[in-house]
């Protein structure tokens, strides 16, 4: 009976003093506007390291807090935090049902700028066609300095380029060979380059003399049935109805190329007279 008690009475020792005197804190987490449970709230006890999270029904519980006065602060995206102070007794259990507010979450200014004329033209083309097509305005085939057609018709999804010399000179629509495509300019049909199939060498086409891009994947009664893979139609420029003065260079000078002829300039100049019926460029 000795032994017995003194065992029991090594067993209180050992138990640690924040065991004894905890209590469970449970309860639901809503929308104070809709009274819609909050999944996934984060419920935590200020200065220690207890805390949780909602469940699919709102509900928590937070077991093991120590007796006396604690603060619990509920946080959720999207809501105003809240802080709650509670006295927690001696093997105590609270039951609390918390709402939290919606909050506006403000951010930094955002600028948003319109649209060129020609790529919001381009993009109302895709949007309105009766057929699966991809367009490219000339505002875009200027942003980047391609070397010919066929490097900027390669940007375009569902193309893959064939390369010569390291610079593209072919395009492949939809896995298919490029015998399958055609090519026309302004809708009149190139012939082929290729000697015995029917290719066509894109890089004798400088994009600078393109004013805009359409690359047709699924054919429509109006085109040839030649073209399985698809149809490319390069849309040269016209005389712009405000006169248009510019001057391109490009190029540069290194050790392995030390001619000039390296060095590309251009000087484009346009404008239209008799109530736009005459253009000159």
């Amino acid at each position: 009976m000795i032994y017995s008690l003194r065992v029991l009475m090594f067993l209180a020792l050992m138990i640690p003093s924040t065991v004894i005197g905890q209590g469970i804190v449970r309860g639901i987490l809503s929308d104070s506007t809709e009274d819609a449970p909050l999944i996934g709230a984060n419920i935590h006890v200020k200065g220690t390291a207890l805390g949780g999270i909602s469940d699919l029904d709102g509900r928590f519980r937070i077991a093991g807090i120590p007796e006396g006065l604690h603060v619990l602060r509920f946080s959720y995206v999207g809501y105003v935090t809240r802080e709650i102070q509670l006295p927690i007794d001696v093997q105590g259990e609270v039951f609390l049902n918390i709402s939290l507010l919606p909050d506006v979450i403000e951010s930094e200014e955002i600028v948003v700028t319109a649209q060129a004329r020609g790529q919001a033209a381009a993009i109302n083309q895709q949007i309105t066609s009766s057929t699966i097509v991809n367009v490219i305005s000339e505002e875009k085939i200027k942003e980047l300095p391609d070397a010919n057609a066929a490097e900027a018709i390669g940007r375009l999804p569902g193309v893959s380029v064939i390369r010569s010399g390291g610079e593209a000179n072919k395009v492949i629509l939809r896995g298919l060979s490029d015998k399958f495509t055609t090519f026309t300019i302004d809708g009149i049909k190139i012939p082929p380059t290729d000697a015995d199939e029917r290719g066509l060498d894109l890089s004798t086409i400088s994009q600078g003399s393109l004013s805009g891009i359409e690359l047709f994947k699924a054919l429509t009664p109006d085109k040839d049935g030649d073209a399985i893979g698809g149809s490319v139609n390069l849309v040269t420029k016209r005389a712009p109805s405000e006169r248009l003065l510019r001057w391109d260079g490009k190029g540069s000078y290194n050790s392995l190329m030390d001619g000039y002829d390296q060095y590309d300039f251009s000087l484009r100049y346009g404008e239209r007279f008799l109530d736009d019926a005459l253009g000159v460029q």
